[in-house]
């Protein structure tokens, strides 16, 4: 049975737009590994604020991809349904090359041009060197996913 939509949920456009991520979170998460992507799940609770869930990386290259191991994410969804959160997002990081959504992630996003978690915002956390320097929230506009900035590391003026 389809449940009807609820009014208090975020529209997919607020899930990126004045929503306040736990970046200090997932900054540490992804720094805590620098030689393999971390992931999870990004849960609303009763109060408003957004914790991430970490689950474990079983991918098989797990230094350029991430895979949500299928018992812990069965197990966070139960956890969801048992009244634990609102998920509003899944989150990963990238070991280089930036912040955008790689053609893997769309892939395991996409289903027929359709989000496969409706409402869900992708957020990736980008490392350069072990150190994370960009954190960047992707809502679904309706036709695509759309990149937010939401933190960046400051910039360091050269030494000497």
């Amino acid at each position: 049975m389809k449940r009807p939509p609820d009014p208090e949920a975020p529209r997919e456009a607020d899930l990126v737009a004045g929503r306040t991520w736990p970046v200090e979170r997932l900054v540490a998460l992804a720094e805590g590994s620098p030689g393999a992507e971390v992931c999870g799940l990004l849960v609303r609770g009763e109060a408003g604020e957004v914790e991430p869930w970490p689950v474990p990386n079983v991918s098989p290259t797990p230094v350029r991809s991430f895979e949500l191991s299928p018992l812990a994410l069965l197990d966070a969804l139960r956890r969801l349904d048992r009244g634990g959160g609102l998920l509003v997002g899944v989150y990963h990081s990238h070991l280089g090359g930036g912040a955008g959504l790689s053609a893997r992630d769309l892939e395991g996003a996409l289903v027929d041009g359709t989000p496969v978690l409706r409402g869900c915002a992708q957020v990736v956390v980008a490392l350069e060197k072990g150190r994370a320097t960009v954190v960047r929230a992707h809502g679904w506009n309706g036709q695509c996913f759309q990149p937010d900035d939401v933190w960046r590391r400051p910039l360091t003026p050269p030494s000497g």
